[in-house]
């Protein structure tokens, strides 16, 4: 039997081998039921497997197949001993970019792991409470993981160190959804109860709604269609109705902020009880959104404005998280503006397990 071990990959010498020395046979299933064995060497990479399927498939023109297994999207580059030989590999044929391929897969990149390994615990509530240092920028992860700087249309470096820049109408993917398992193993834990997700932003947009959108993962679907492929490998990295995902949006500058949040268990426009300065206006400082996720749905918005004592909450039900994968973040800019771009700052987490006395 296979074993995973605590990063979600498979430790080599678990893996179950084929009668020849140093091979194992890989069955890929592809929409349909058509499903092919592919003999790949244990030392290899993924390429050869993808590689494996397109001799016996033939792929369109300007298209890719993308493998996946245990919800992870597999790079050419992952080596064939993190993946399980023993479970089927799910393919799809699909019209990407390489861009979109690393946007879509950017969830296993290792520096979210080394960030959570220098999480600390809380101070004053140790036992139920981590804290997980700011994460790297999406375009920082992009550059690491593709090897050159990424060609965005609408999101760039900001000013800032650390910062980002979004302009467009539709929004981009800022933190993708991450397996929280490395964090859950080191504090000896099957799932958390809840993560608090705060994300710095600010505009001199006016009368446009900006901010994020929350994106549930998609193994929280667990659904496959009628050819047996599990539902995840359909989810691509956008913003769309048909995902899990809320739309959490304010105004700078308007009076009382204006604060709504669209999809089910939200609200329309609400008045957050001060007016939120613009970016300029507040000499280029950041409100804070502290969006707190708990796995039984019940979930809290905490914006903290520039100012001190500018602090506002309310609650809204709706399932985005089951203790294991953190929510995927996008930006969000009502109708864009390159002139008048979103302001993205730091993005930091506090985890909260679940109480020892529970």
């Amino acid at each position: 039997m296979s074993s995973k071990d605590a990063s979600g990959g498979y430790s080599g010498g678990d893996l179950p081998l084929s009668p020849g020395d140093g091979k194992a046979t890989v069955t890929v299933a592809l929409p349909g039921g058509v499903m092919y064995d592919v003999e790949v060497l244990l030392d290899g990479c993924v390429q050869a497997l993808r590689e494996g399927v397109e001799k016996q498939h033939e792929i369109p023109a300007a298209c890719i197949l993308k493998c996946f297994q245990d919800g992870s999207l597999l790079l050419d580059e992952d080596p064939i001993k993190q993946i399980d030989t023993s479970q089927p590999v799910f393919g799809v044929v699909a019209r990407e970019t390489r861009l979109e391929v690393l946007l879509q897969a950017c969830g296993k990149f290792s520096g979210y792991v080394d960030v959570m390994m220098k999480a600390v615990k809380d101070a004053e509530d140790p036992k139920t409470r981590i804290t997980i240092p700011p994460l790297p920028d999406i375009i920082t992860v992009l550059t690491d993981m593709g090897g050159q700087v990424p060609d965005l249309e609408h999101l760039a470096k900001g000013k800032i160190e650390g910062s980002l820049e979004f302009s467009g109408s539709n929004g981009d993917l800022i933190l993708p959804s991450i397996d929280a398992a490395p964090l859950l193993a080191a504090a000896g834990a099957d799932k958390f109860a809840a993560v608090t997700m705060c994300i710095e932003v600010n505009s001199d947009a006016y009368n446009r709604g900006l901010g994020v959108v929350l994106e549930a993962s998609p193994l929280m679907d667990s659904s496959v269609d009628e050819s047996g492929l599990p539902s995840y490998i359909y989810n691509g990295y956008g913003v769309s109705d048909d995902k899990k995902q809320n739309a959490i949006k304010f105004h700078p500058g308007m009076a009382g902020g204006q604060l709504r949040v669209e999809g089910p268990g939200g609200w329309g426009n609400d008045n957050i009880g001060f007016t939120p300065a613009n970016w300029s206006n507040s000499g280029n400082k950041y409100h804070t959104l502290e969006l707190t996720v708990r796995a039984d749905g019940a979930n809290e918005i905490c914006i903290k404005g520039t100012d001190e004592g500018q602090v506002w909450r309310r609650n809204w039900k709706r399932p985005l998280t089951a203790g294991r994968y953190f929510p995927a973040v996008y930006a969000w800019l009502d109708l864009g503006s390159k002139h008048l771009p979103l302001q993205i700052g730091k993005i930091s987490m506090t985890v909260h397990m679940a109480s020892p006395n529970a």
